[in-house]
């Protein structure tokens, strides 16, 4: 989305002008000085410095020790108690702690976001990071485990759509041509989960599966990073699978009967290649 023009400014109402300060907080690292958001948002320093002001007394805005602003916890409040996601982050969230005490790796929950994978849960070794895998983060769907999943399951239209774009590469391994990618999503379906070694960064892999829900469609992925050097991928799959299958039982659990497709699917996750 582009920052308005001077023109659009002038037609913004007031909710209109806070809506579109609110949004540059959905591009880039998810935090912005005062500068940063008066020029992404296309409201002017004194417009947006107010604005600011006002939703940090509400709490829907932070200010760290360095000057720069992120959204504040009044913002995941409303979330959670709203979206259908925070529901399925809820559901999720201890078994996504259990894997990640067992491995102190990166584990991550996504969902498809149009042509993107957002983040509901990042649990890291290590806080205060800012990346697009961040929670609430976006990330294109080809350049990740979590991703390739998502896009697996698509549907077939979807797929295509996604494939006539550029396949935006971040690094000499990342997927970068439409066959490749559409080799890369029917081996996913075949194998019931993806491994994508160092797409978004050298030093870094990950792995994904998919979580599906009580209609028998995937909803959502759970994902592990893993570091090139010191581990093995393969050794992590099962237990994200596994994983996966756990998260997507406990979704079963909501009132009312599972699909049929749903049963077949766990059954087909539990049972051994």
């Amino acid at each position: 989305m582009s920052a308005p023009q001077p023109s659009d400014r002038q037609k913004l109402t007031a909710a209109g002008r806070v809506l579109a300060l609110l949004d540059v907080f959905s591009r880039g690292s998810g935090s912005h000085t005062l500068t940063e958001i008066s020029r992404q948002s296309g409201l002017s320093l004194t417009t947006t410095h107010r604005l600011v002001r006002e939703l940090v007394a509400w709490g829907g805005l932070e200010i760290d020790e360095t000057g720069h602003y992120r959204l504040g916890a009044k913002m995941l409040s409303l979330a959670t108690s709203s979206t259908s996601g925070m529901q399925l982050r809820e559901k999720a969230l201890p078994h996504l702690a259990d894997i990640h005490r067992r491995t102190g790796r990166t584990v991550l929950l996504g969902v498809r976001d149009g042509a993107h994978v957002m983040y509901l849960e990042a649990l890291r070794p290590h806080a205060n990071y800012t990346g697009q895998n961040r929670i609430g983060g976006r990330l294109r769907l080809h350049a990740g485990a979590v991703g390739l999943v998502l896009l697996a399951y698509a549907a077939d239209e979807v797929v295509e759509e996604y494939v006539e774009n550029p396949l935006k590469r971040y690094t000499a391994h990342t997927i970068g041509d439409a066959d490749e990618l559409r080799r890369t999503l029917s081996e996913v379906r075949d194998n019931r989960y993806a491994i994508a070694p160092r797409s978004l960064t050298m030093a870094a892999g990950s792995v994904a599966a998919p979580i599906v829900n009580a209609d028998g469609d995937v909803e959502a992925a759970v994902g592990m990073v893993y570091l090139v050097e010191r581990d093995d991928p393969q050794r992590f799959v099962e237990l994200v699978r596994s994983t996966a299958s756990r998260i997507s039982r406990s979704i079963l659990q909501r009132p009312g009967p599972p699909s049929p497709a749903s049963v077949v699917f766990l059954r087909r996750e539990s049972s051994p290649d």
